[in-house]
This record gives structure tokens, C-alpha cells and sequence, in this order.
């Protein structure tokens, strides 16, 4: 419909253990980190995007896949990508990939300096480096529209 807010869009940084989230506002153009979780296996990864994109009425989510500097897909990008077709099929939402090269160490580049903390928030800030280069890739860094006054 037009002039409806797109929505929500939540990202997902997904590691061995670590699952990290990050949010953005309903016009998506601020991503913010929201939250890391300790996840022991694909269900509990699953089960925790599911219940962050109800609670937060998400639109869209975006999953980090980590490329090798070439480009190329590595063992842990396809286990990754397994892991996004079970959350792709477990939403009603679309699911989409990013490309995360660099997101974890842009993360700790942001945090640095603030050691208490960055254990436990790291993958939700890469989280919202993912986010923050899927709003820019799909156009939504843009300032919106309003009619002059």
C-alpha cells in the first residue's frame, strides 16, 4: 500500500555459539544492536529469531554469510546457510543474505575501549553491521520523502 512504513528489518549474525541480533527503526534507516544470545544448536538459533521477529513485529530479516576475501563460500558459510533455510522456513517473512566480511572486526573496532562489555555484545553489534550495510545496499540509508512546507 502505498505510503505504508516498510517495517522493521532484523539482522542476524549467527556463530558457533553466539547469535547475535540488531534491529532497525520502521522507515529502516538506523540499525541498532538488540541483543546476543548464547544458542547451542540450530533449534535454539531458530526458535530465537522466531520469537525476536514476533516480539518486534519484523518485516524482513537479513543473515550475515561469511564470505572468504575472494568471494567465495567456505565450510562455515554453507553451514550458515543451512542454518538460514530452516529460519527461512520456519517464518511467514522473507529472509535475505549479506554479505558479513568484516563484520566482527568492525564490531570490535566500534567497541574498543569498552572491554567490560564487549564480550557479550559483539555479535549483536555485528549484527547491526550487517544491518547497516544491507539498509545502505537496498537503499534505505536515504532520507524519506516529505513534502516541503
Amino acid at each position: 500500500m502505498a505510503g505504508e512504513l516498510p517495517g522493521r528489518v532484523m539482522a542476524v549474525d549467527i556463530g558457533e555459539k553466539w547469535l547475535g541480533i540488531a534491529l532497525s527503526d520502521p522507515l529502516r534507516l538506523i540499525a541498532s544492536p538488540l541483543i546476543t544470545l548464547r544458542c547451542e544448536n540450530d533449534e535454539e538459533i531458530i526458535d530465537a529469531v522466531r520469537q525476536a521477529a514476533a516480539d518486534h513485529a519484523v518485516t524482513l530479516v537479513v543473515a550475515g554469510v561469511p564470505h572468504s576475501l575472494n568471494g567465495s563460500l567456505g565450510p562455515q558459510a554453507h553451514k550458515t546457510a543451512s542454518i538460514i533455510e530452516k529460519i527461512s522456513r520456519s517464518l511467514n517473512i522473507p529472509v535475505v543474505t549479506q554479505d558479513e566480511r568484516f563484520s566482527t572486526s568492525r564490531a570490535q573496532d566500534i567497541l574498543a575501549g569498552r572491554r567490560a562489555k564487549r564480550a557479550a555484545r559483539d555479535d549483536a553489534v555485528a549484527a547491526a553491521v550487517i544491518l547497516e550495510d544491507y539498509l545502505k545496499t537496498a537503499g534505505y540509508d536515504r532520507q524519506p520523502p516529505y513534502p516541503a512546507d
